[in-house]
């Protein structure tokens, strides 16, 4: 069977607007490895099952995080980061998975104001702070607060998802961290496919 046709077979990917990998690779850097897998008319799935299978493991992890939209992807960041931290998280990074979470179930103007403040406490070297940056870049101004607003960058959420994701694959015995992003991958594709949706007054 082709891959088309086993990309064909499988559940569509209803939280991707993008109709090939490479308008998504658009949005992102990869190394030439990662790259050398690309074909024009590829699918986002295909790309991604191409990735796996030559266990370009932190690449698929970055293109995911930029096919989904923000909301989406900083839900796969919340499940990540649970999935692998579970109770080891320190009170700060606690209070930041609370406050992502309650965006992600209501992102509103307020909830994404309220994930500021954990995101610069911990900074883009804590899983959960780059969650909370994740969440808190969705909106307002990145520059100074008397100066004219500067959005964030479009892709800033999904940057600061991809690096959450990465660094949460990491706490586990070092043995076992290739089999925990290949894991967190498949629960990225699932919510592409709208498995796991966030549970919420927009969900």
């Amino acid at each position: 069977m082709s891959s088309h046709a086993q990309e064909v077979n499988k559940p569509p990917l209803v939280n991707v607007t993008a109709a090939t990998a490479s308008e998504i690779c658009a949005r992102l850097y990869l190394d030439k490895a990662a790259l050398g897998l690309l074909s024009p008319a590829m699918g986002p799935r295909e790309f991604v099952d191409a990735l796996v299978e030559n266990k370009q493991y932190l690449a698929a992890i970055d293109f995911i995080a930029h096919a989904l939209p923000s909301r989406e992807a900083i839900w796969w960041g919340c499940l990540s980061l649970q999935r692998t931290c579970g109770d080891k998280l320190e009170p700060w990074e606690r209070r930041a998975f609370r406050i992502t979470v309650q965006w992600v179930l209501q992102p509103d103007e307020a909830n994404r104001a309220a994930a500021k403040q954990p995101a610069e406490v911990l900074g883009p070297a804590s899983a959960a702070g780059s969650l909370a940056a994740a969440a808190s870049q969705t909106g307002g101004s990145v520059g100074p607060p008397q100066g004219p607003p500067i959005p964030p960058s479009p892709f800033a959420p999904a940057r600061a998802v991809a690096i959450a994701i990465k660094m949460a694959s990491t706490k586990c015995d070092p043995k076992e961290i290739q089999g925990t992003q290949r894991s967190l991958i498949g629960l990225g594709m699932a919510i592409a496919e709208g498995r796991f949706p966030p549970k919420g007054p927009q969900s």
